[in-house]
């Protein structure tokens, strides 16, 4: 049961959260909890949302690796419920909710290579411990991954966003509410030695 009081934002005495609302409603009407519980701060979920957007859709990440990096983090994060959504956003990208769930294990066995292992380390490590990342680390993106400073940003503003997403649902106690099989999305499904955050 969540700790807090979740509001559907398309029954908002605000007609901004009413006009947003229809960009967090499935089609079958249903209204994923962590909005629910944002809609207690609508001005911040509209922005934080739109923020989200752009990083996905207007980065030099890409939307496949920025729900790569929603995964690796929120399973980091030990956070089931956003692990699952985001595995679910990713599903269709791999070729369905399997290949996702083998892709979450070569990430959590260290099994990923190239590139993508490359960006997804640099991104756990700044989760883990920002101090912790180099010189060396942003010259092995930048000339393995023609990094900018840009993108670096991008980076990292995605393990920050991510991360708050996991603090809020995780703080809250929302209820799973996804497609994606919970067990899948359980921090026991994958090897202690992956848990990384601070």
């Amino acid at each position: 049961m969540a700790r807090i009081d979740l509001l559907d934002p398309n029954e908002s005495d605000d007609p901004a959260v009413r006009e947003f609302a229809p960009k967090v409603t499935a089609p079958d009407g249903s209204v994923g909890k962590h909005f629910q519980a944002e809609t207690h701060f609508p001005a911040v979920m509209m922005q934080v949302y739109e923020a989200r957007l752009d990083l996905a859709r207007k980065g030099d990440l890409g939307t496949e690796l920025f729900t790569k990096l929603a995964v690796a983090g929120s399973m980091a994060n030990e956070c089931t419920y956003c692990t699952g959504a985001y595995a679910k956003q990713l599903s269709p990208r791999l070729g369905g909710d399997e290949a996702t769930r083998e892709w979450q294990l070569a990430l959590a066995n260290g099994d990923l290579d190239g590139t993508e292992a490359l960006v997804i380390d640099f991104a756990l490590d700044g989760l883990a411990d920002p101090d912790s990342v180099t010189d060396e680390d942003f010259e092995a993106l930048r000339e393995a991954c023609e990094f900018t400073d840009k993108t670096f940003v991008e980076l990292l503003y995605t393990v920050n966003i991510v991360s708050g997403y996991n603090r809020v649902t995780m703080a809250t106690d929302l209820g799973y509410d996804h497609d994606y099989p919970a067990e899948w999305a359980d921090p026991d499904s994958y090897p202690d030695e992956f848990r990384r955050s601070a």
